[in-house]
């Protein structure tokens, strides 16, 4: 009964927040294998049914995780923004631990002339990745590391808590570099990070990177193994940022 409850106030608020169109999608996508989801802002996302895709959404679209909610940390992501542009370049996203996209639709609505680079290693989430790449997205199937190589990738039954750890052959390894260069006259901009205890390996070294993005959004995974957070939490105690929290992730905005 707490169940049906929670079903109920969960629609109820995509009603509010999203419109109809939303709630009727996330409620009749159960009924099928795959459906499309009108987004709030525009376009549209495909997700599966039977899997976690129309909850991620809810994250992105409905609750707003990635919004920087503080003016002053806004105004700076908006500056660098503008002046990237005023450069002649394109701001470059990287989006890793992609999904289905979620996250790169909606940083493609917030700043629309930027270029999202979104990275995902799992297949069956690669294909609908690519399928939810719009123009402005460039989907690739790979994980994200510190330097190239492979990674075997760990299944789950929900297709948000898939994992990857280091292997002499399987899924290519790009680095955040390699990633941002997909995009030609490309400067990079934001690096969102979800990757499931990967973490430790992508900030364990080659951290010249860090230097270039005005922000970095990150989702920690100490309660799925702990002590992978640590390589991160020194990497960006040596560097000048402020720390952001919304939702599930940590925002860290240059000073």
């Amino acid at each position: 009964m707490v169940n049906i409850f929670k079903q109920i106030a969960a629609v109820a608020s995509d009603l509010k927040k999203c419109g109809p169109s939303f709630a009727y999608a996330g409620v009749t996508s159960k009924l099928r294998a795959h459906a499309r989801v009108p987004l709030p802002g525009g376009g549209q996302a495909t997700v599966r049914g039977r899997d976690s895709d129309f909850g991620t959404l809810r994250q992105v679209f409905r609750d707003q995780e990635y919004a920087i909610l503080s003016d002053t940390h806004r105004r700076r992501v908006e500056a660098r923004y503008e002046a990237i542009l005023a450069e002649g370049k394109t701001p470059v996203i990287i989006d890793a631990g992609a999904n289905i996209g979620s996250a790169a639709l909606w940083f493609r609505q917030q700043y629309p002339q930027a270029c999202v680079v979104a990275i995902e290693p799992d297949p069956g989430n690669a294909a609908i990745l690519r399928e939810n790449a719009v123009e402005g997205i460039i989907a690739l199937e790979a994980a994200v590391g510190s330097e190239p190589g492979h990674v075997s990738v760990l299944p789950h039954a929900r297709s948000w808590a898939i994992r990857t750890e280091r292997a002499d052959t399987g899924c290519p390894v790009v680095t955040v570099e390699q990633a941002a260069r997909q995009v030609t006259t490309g400067s990079l901009f934001i690096v969102k990070v979800d990757i499931e205890g990967f973490e430790s390996d992508l900030f364990g070294s080659n951290l010249a990177w860090l230097d270039d993005p005005v922000a970095v959004y990150l989702e920690p995974h100490d309660w799925m193994t702990p002590g992978t957070s640590q390589s991160f939490q020194a990497a960006f105690g040596e560097r000048d940022f402020d720390v952001l929290m919304r939702g599930e992730n940590l925002i860290y905005v240059r000073r």
